[in-house]
């Protein structure tokens, strides 16, 4: 109960010093919001000036262990010992072994070692398999000699060139996306088409030299549709995910939005547009720094506004791609890491979004590979978020989260 009546001008109820997040007097009404009222906020406590919690979720929360994903770099690690991880994708396996370049190393001649590792062992394990179709190589590439996120000299020797643009021959790309498709039938299900084409990207070209894509968004509508028609034609029951986007704001129409709805809009080459060939929408939700846990459920309300602009909001979303960044978890105490991935975690789930998946468990600084106390907390929260006992989720204006379950409410 929220409201008490006032009388000779004093409440009958007043909550004890800090048991309380706010207060509102209106006419002979008082309302105060308590912690027993996280379970369900209602208008009168919703309507308390300067309230720091937002509803995230008013219904119970629960998810499927197909939320919980990680992306593993060395492939003796692909066991992700002391972690739930139902989704693996590929993008950014040790080397590069799962791009393109790697892999078709001249035309149609294939080195297939890393990724046939990669693919049996998770799929033996139960995995859902993402594949980044991503690394345009050298000799199929329209600008070979272009600089991007990935290129790099070395004693004068330039490496990777060329990798960001699109290829000069539409058929290298057909038949790559096919043979793939071929090889791993069964076993891949999801191909999501290139990785972070918003990065220094202004949807008619490259914007600097650290690119991941460095085409138009004619081009990739084009791929998009190409690789659709491709995969299917092998496997009808494949889906495809749009190319992911980045730098994600809470704020509306900003350069990320923008891009999304242009590149969704974008022609494909031949008489429709790119959100009639994907399935699922690719997003990476890293925060905005120093790690703005409080701007998350803002950024996935874009999101929702953006996709229902483009006319795909049937479209589940996934967060392929996300971990605390700016600071990376090296330099974060345990206690620091535990709180950002359990607040993302409850944050998502809360808010829709279909799949996480964490990137990455064994890299040099966002990793958790040796950090057992994050890996056991983050079990933890996976266990409570698979168990159905949530019935509420809320957020804090600091970025703290709460949640309501039988048993009361926990702030984290």
């Amino acid at each position: 109960m929220t409201d008490y009546t006032i009388t000779a001008g004093r409440s009958g109820f007043y909550p004890a010093p800090g048991k309380d997040f706010g207060g509102n007097f209106v006419g002979s009404r008082a309302t105060f919001c308590l912690p027993s009222d996280l379970r369900s906020l209602d208008t009168n406590t919703l309507a308390i000036p300067g309230l720091p919690i937002t509803i995230l979720s008013a219904s119970p929360v629960m998810v499927g262990e197909e939320f919980f994903g990680m992306s593993v770099q060395q492939r003796v690690n692909d066991g992700l010992a002391g972690v739930i991880a139902k989704t693996v994708r590929s993008h950014d396996i040790a080397n590069g072994k799962g791009r393109w370049k790697f892999i078709e190393t001249s035309r149609r001649f294939y080195d297939w070692t890393d990724l046939d590792a990669w693919v049996n062992t998770h799929y033996a394990a139960g995995r859902n398999l993402v594949f980044t179709l991503f690394g345009t190589p050298a000799w199929a590439s329209a600008r070979p000699t272009e600089a991007n996120a990935y290129s790099s000299v070395v004693n004068g020797v330039s490496y990777n060139l060329g990798m960001a643009a699109e290829p000069v021959n539409m058929a290298d790309w057909d038949s790559f996306c096919s043979v793939v498709a071929t090889r791993y039938l069964g076993k891949i299900k999801y191909y999501e088409v290139w990785n972070e084409v918003n990065y220094q990207n202004n949807g008619t070209g490259t914007t600097g030299t650290k690119s991941f894509w460095t085409g138009a968004y004619v081009k990739l509508a084009e791929m998009v549709r190409r690789a659709n028609q491709a995969i299917k034609a092998v496997d009808p029951t494949a889906k495809i995910i749009s190319p992911s986007i980045q730098g994600w704001s809470a704020t509306a129409n900003q350069a990320s939005e923008t891009f999304f709805t242009g590149m969704m809009s974008a022609s494909d080459g031949a008489s429709g547009t790119m959100k009639d060939w994907v399935d699922i929408i690719s997003v990476h939700l890293y925060m905005p720094a120093p790690n703005k846990i409080q701007d998350l459920a803002g950024i996935i309300d874009r999101i929702n506004a953006a996709k229902a602009t483009a006319g795909v909001s049937d479209k589940e979303t996934w967060d392929t791609e996300s971990a605390p960044i700016a600071p990376d978890v090296s330099t974060l105490t345990d206690d620091q890491a535990k709180m950002l991935i359990a607040r993302s975690m409850l944050t998502m789930a809360a808010k829709g979004i279909a799949r996480h998946i964490y990137y990455q468990y064994d890299h040099n600084t966002m990793g958790v590979i040796n950090r057992p106390q994050i890996t056991a907390y983050r079990e933890q929260i996976a266990a409570l978020l698979r168990s159905g006992s949530i019935l509420s989720v809320s957020r804090f204006a600091d970025g703290r989260v709460a949640y309501y379950t039988n048993s009361g409410l926990m702030i984290i």
